[in-house]
């Protein structure tokens, strides 16, 4: 069995500083991103998926795809030990470069130095932007295993980007796993009515952020945000921007 591989935590910080900077940038164009061996260390304990990259959709419409791909590659990570940004930057600048740079169009991109920070590297935004640390933490926090689909809804979840990655993947809210289940449950359960998912992301994020800051939301469980959903619905689906729903305590 080979044992996972990850870039020392000096050689990404130098890799990083470059960046910043606009140096070298075209490296991220290449077939290889090119990595000194000596800057590769052995992750003892953890081991190394056979075939993950070909199983990965480069493509907007993969990312369901990609995820769960990744998610059961590294299923046996803790939650400790899947908030290590050395591991998913590894991952991005070594095993998965190929994919990284076909997903994120490197080669065609205007702003070469804006997409390698937005998708490389894990930001003050968190690990859910980050191009593949993002999608197995959005897998982890809406797989339920007691169902007959797993993935029943992360599907929900990757339907739409600006649910996933601007308002709900971004919020403090996605972090615990009750609510997120709770709340794409209730998505789910309405997935037939007419309504914007844009406009009732806006909402439940504005709405549940500001409710945290008054009420231990992570002691709840998922009937609970089951139960805010349905109350506040209706108010959610008017939501145009981010700030336009005031949370009760």
């Amino acid at each position: 069995m080979a044992f996972q591989t990850i870039i020392s935590k000096k050689a990404i910080e130098k890799i990083k500083d470059e960046v910043e900077l606009g140096q070298d940038l075209d490296r991220f164009k290449m077939d290889d991103f090119p990595i000194d061996e000596n800057d590769v260390l052995v992750l003892c304990g953890l081991a190394k998926p056979e075939g993950l990259l070909d199983k990965l959709d480069a493509s907007l419409s993969g990312d369901f795809k990609s995820a769960v791909a990744i998610y059961e590659a590294y299923k046996n990570l803790t939650p400790l030990q899947a908030i290590d940004e050395q591991l998913w930057e590894s991952l991005a600048l070594r095993d998965l470069f190929p994919y990284m740079q076909h997903r994120w169009s490197l080669k065609k991109t205007n702003d070469l130095k804006k997409t390698i920070k937005n998708h490389f590297f894990v930001k003050s935004h968190g690990l859910v932007r980050q191009g593949i640390g993002g999608l197995w933490w959005l897998v982890y926090l809406s797989v339920d295993e007691k169902r007959n689909n797993p993935y029943e809804l992360t599907e929900i979840l990757f339907r739409n980007y600006t649910l996933r990655f601007i308002r709900f993947g971004t919020s403090q809210i996605i972090q615990h796993k009750e609510a997120a289940i709770g709340i794409l449950q209730f998505l789910k359960d309405h997935e037939n009515e007419s309504f914007s998912l844009e406009n009732v992301s806006n909402g439940l994020t504005s709405y549940f952020n500001k409710l945290g800051a008054v009420k231990q939301l992570t002691y709840l469980d998922r009937e609970f945000f089951y139960s805010e959903m349905e109350n506040h619905f209706e108010e959610f689906k008017k939501c145009t921007t981010h700030k336009d729903v005031e949370s009760e305590e």
